[in-house]
């Protein structure tokens, strides 16, 4: 992905989050937790929780010889501490040192960031290298879940259901 890309999803997702808040939603809501979501023109439809795990602790990771863009939930959204106890293991205080650790030693950034769901399919949406989460009840027709090892975000198992 190219420097002008991120600076294109960096400034889409400033100007969304702009538009001001919108309705709440719950990782919890009983519609079964989070969904691995991509754009609906990506290659990717499977990702094991190894690869998961790279892409948003801040590894550079290809799949299909593309780089994937990770697009997290604001720090401040229950989605997020679900969704990094889930994948990364960290809790919101452990999630937060590991990124300023990780800054001091210069090794990058953690992911970008949607302030809310929706914001979160309309970039997903409309870039095919990106990948994010949202609760089931905000995936959109733009949208393609993604099954981590193998199961799909139906099926009992999954890893973002709760």
């Amino acid at each position: 992905m190219t420097i002008k890309r991120l600076c294109v999803i960096a400034v889409l997702l400033s100007n969304l989050a702009a538009l001001g808040p919108s309705r709440p939603s719950s990782a919890l809501a009983a519609d079964g937790g989070l969904v691995l979501v991509v754009g609906k023109s990506s290659p990717i439809s499977n990702v094991s929780k190894a690869e998961l795990n790279r892409i948003f602790s801040g590894d550079s990771v290809k799949i299909d010889g593309e780089p994937v863009v990770p697009i997290a939930l604001a720090t401040s959204r229950p989605e997020r501490a679900a969704f990094d106890q889930a994948v990364l293991g960290l809790s919101p205080d452990e999630a937060s040192k590991y990124w300023i650790d990780r800054r001091i030693r210069g090794q990058g950034n953690p992911p970008k960031s949607a302030p809310t769901p929706e914001v979160m399919a309309k970039v997903v949406g409309s870039f095919p290298s990106a990948m994010g989460y949202l609760p089931a009840s905000a995936l959109t027709a733009g949208l393609k879940p993604v099954t981590i090892d193998g199961k799909a975000y139906t099926d009992r198992g999954y890893l973002l259901a709760h």
